[in-house]
């Protein structure tokens, strides 16, 4: 695990980079609100950065089993909150 997260974490950045460029180029040589909403987006990135860092962190030190039921918890619940809201 420790090997793979640098990886995953550059890939996402750069995707992300690129796809923050691609709206920016986009909102100029289009007409119409196409743009990214930079306040949502900054705000997920720094989350994602902070739970990143915090996750590799705290990762070695919590058994195994303990973050398979917390993922599948969370996986779960907003699968919940996905067909509740779709049931709408």
């Amino acid at each position: 695990m420790a090997r793979v997260a640098p990886a995953a974490l550059a890939s996402t950045f750069a995707t992300s980079v690129v796809g923050a460029a691609t709206y920016a180029l986009l909102a100029l040589t289009h007409s119409g609100d196409i743009a990214a909403d930079w306040a949502l987006g900054l705000s997920c990135g720094a989350g994602g950065l902070i739970g990143g860092y915090l996750g590799a962190h705290l990762q070695p030190r919590l058994p195994e089993t303990f973050l398979r039921l917390l993922l599948g918890t969370l996986a779960a619940a907003l699968g919940a909150v996905y067909a509740i809201n779709a049931m709408r």
